[in-house]
């Protein structure tokens, strides 16, 4: 990524630059560490010479003399909304080698099926299609077998059946790791149902269920609606894939998008339930819905409240209001008012008892620090990092690199310095809170 032009590009340099290279080579290679599938990065490569004009963000702090007349708090909030870059700066240039089975996306297949069913398309476009279809099950889907395995509508469908589980993996991943894509689409989506186009995307400092990185995300690519997006894509795939799936390719597609919707669902509600602790189906019901609008009002950092809820459950059965909070400090922004305070009280107690009336209390802070990682790459410390490279300075790269192969461990060299909620600057900072 980043070599130059390739045929057929839509009229970009293709060049990339070194701040969006560490990005991608860092993010990439966490991923696969936090157990969500992801393409890899096996290499990245700086020219020593080749620079290029990007457009990014001024520095503007709280002190400019044009926010003079608001408030702190006012201040904060004006620099905190996504804006589009307003300046342009000159980076080295960059290659990011990426690994997968393939980088086949959604939207190629749909360009194929698109020529294939228009007025007029002929016995080669047909043809076309079905090669395409064969070529991802060859590639990403090589347990579902060739055409010695049966005819080609058959095998479609179980890819189809397939690829709808793996996106729900890994979209419920994306929301167990607290990150959000960004720009979902079915072009930005691989068929294999595996994480990529490291671009738009962000790890999520304070909860937020429309958070996205990218300012051109839009709600429908938000954190909390990319299940959403990810059936629209599987939708798009289904549909693509309809033509070879024989006479009743529309209805079997249908049913199909149903099943991925189930799948989907499920996976979601069951990435909730371990994150709480729970192992059994259906346990914790209804809790997270109670959690999720008290985490917004709250102002909690998504990844330390989820790692601190594990202390939470080690406590004995019986433990005070006082004793169960107090773990959960670490990871508000602002401190919560008193009733904001009872609220959680409240909720604690119900979480603590359902735990205990499982018989799940034992076990569930190893398996709540088994699913909810203590290290993510937060924006601002890639930016830590690329900051530092620009210079000539490699070190902080290596240093992550080494926090991110083990993000669920306690590590407790790096826990003063990376485990905390992001700095006020992190949240208001273009490029950082934001980008374009």
């Amino acid at each position: 990524k980043g070599g130059g032009r390739p045929p057929f590009c839509r009229g970009g340099d293709g060049r990339a630059v070194l701040r969006s290279s560490i990005r991608e080579f860092l993010a990439s290679e966490a991923m696969w560490a936090l157990g969500v599938d992801t393409t890899r990065a096996l290499s990245l490569i700086v020219s020593k010479k080749e620079t290029t004009n990007r457009p990014w963000y001024r520095e503007i702090s709280v002190d400019d003399p044009v926010l003079a007349g608001y408030s702190l708090e006012e201040r904060m909030q004006i620099l905190s909304q996504p804006r589009n870059p307003d300046t342009m700066i000159t980076e080295p240039c960059a290659i990011t080698t990426r690994v997968a089975p393939s980088f086949l996306r959604i939207g190629h297949i749909d360009l194929f099926a698109r020529r294939a069913v228009k007025r007029g398309a002929t016995p080669e476009q047909q043809r076309q299609l079905e090669q395409m279809v064969e070529h991802a099950i060859f590639r990403e889907y090589p347990e579902v077998g060739g055409p010695e395995k049966g005819p080609l509508a058959e095998r479609a469908e179980a890819m189809l059946r397939e690829a709808g589980v793996r996106l729900a993996a890994m979209v419920a991943g994306w929301l167990r790791v607290g990150f959000c894509q960004g720009n979902f689409n079915s072009d930005n989506c691989l068929v294999g149902g595996r994480t990529m186009d490291y671009g738009p995307f962000g790890w999520m400092d304070q909860y937020d269920p429309l958070f996205a990185k990218w300012v051109g995300s839009g709600n429908h690519y938000a954190f909390m609606n990319q299940p959403s997006a990810a059936l629209a894509n599987f939708s798009t795939l289904a549909e693509a894939v309809e033509p070879v799936l024989g006479p009743n390719g529309a209805a079997k597609g249908r049913e199909l998008v149903e099943e991925a919707a189930q799948a989907i669902e499920r996976a979601v509600n069951d990435t909730w339930r371990a994150k709480m602790g729970f192992e059994a189906e259906g346990a914790g019901e209804g809790l997270f819905s109670k959690l999720e609008p008290l985490m917004r009002k709250s102002k909690v950092d998504y990844t330390v409240f989820w790692r601190q809820l594990a202390e939470v459950a080690a406590l004995d059965a019986g433990a005070s209001e006082e004793a169960m909070f107090a773990p959960l400090e670490k990871a508000f922004y602002t401190a919560p008012k008193a009733g904001l305070k009872g609220e959680w009280a409240a909720w604690l107690e119900l979480w603590h008892a359902a735990l205990e009336a499982e018989g799940a209390r034992a076990g569930a802070p190893a398996r709540m620090r088994a699913v909810n990682p203590k290290y993510i790459p937060r924006e601002w410390m890639l930016v830590g990092a690329y900051e530092l490279a620009a210079k000539g300075d490699m070190s902080m790269i290596a240093e992550l690199q080494k926090l991110f192969k083990a993000p669920y461990a306690e590590q407790p060299e790096y826990a003063g310095q990376f485990y905390a909620c992001a700095p006020p600057t992190a949240l208001m900072r273009g490029g950082t809170a934001f980008m374009s």
